[in-house]
């Protein structure tokens, strides 16, 4: 039973995972003009660089999360989603301290504002990329 728990609770978190992505992605995807908006209203990147990060980013999201989803490329996915949450989670702490009231862009469920709830989601992401990825590394390290 143990080792049935130990091979099912990382999958279900790998599976979790992927698909929060793909979801991400794929609204990001289907409204790019949206998206564009919402970068826009960081005031971060030059208004030049919107359009190509909107038609950027949603990829950069769903193609990991995909993969991640069907198995492949474990570690590569878990660290390119690990680093998009950390980088997500300055760029939300950085518009808090900057005192930005905007909607998040995140593409997750439902809008909402750029606060702690959206920081604190990031940092759960971030968390389960690096469990995940030291699970992986578990086996490689035991010479399995």
């Amino acid at each position: 039973m143990a080792r049935r728990l130990n091979w099912m609770i990382p999958r279900l978190l790998e599976a979790s995972l992927g698909a929060i992505f793909v979801y991400a992605g794929l609204q990001k995807h289907w409204r790019p003009e949206e998206f564009a908006e919402a970068i826009l209203a960081y005031r971060l990147l030059p208004p030049g660089l919107a359009g190509l990060a909107a038609a950027v980013l949603p990829w950069v999201e769903l193609c990991p999360g995909a993969l991640l989803l069907l198995g492949f490329k474990k570690r590569s996915c878990l660290l390119l989603l690990g680093l998009l949450s950390g980088v997500f989670m300055a760029v939300l702490l950085l518009t808090l301290a900057r005192g930005l009231k905007i909607d998040c862009g995140c593409g997750l469920f439902f809008q909402r504002q750029v606060g702690l709830a959206a920081v604190l989601e990031d940092g759960l992401f971030l968390a389960a990329a690096a469990a995940l990825y030291w699970w992986e590394l578990k086996p490689v390290a035991r010479g399995q």
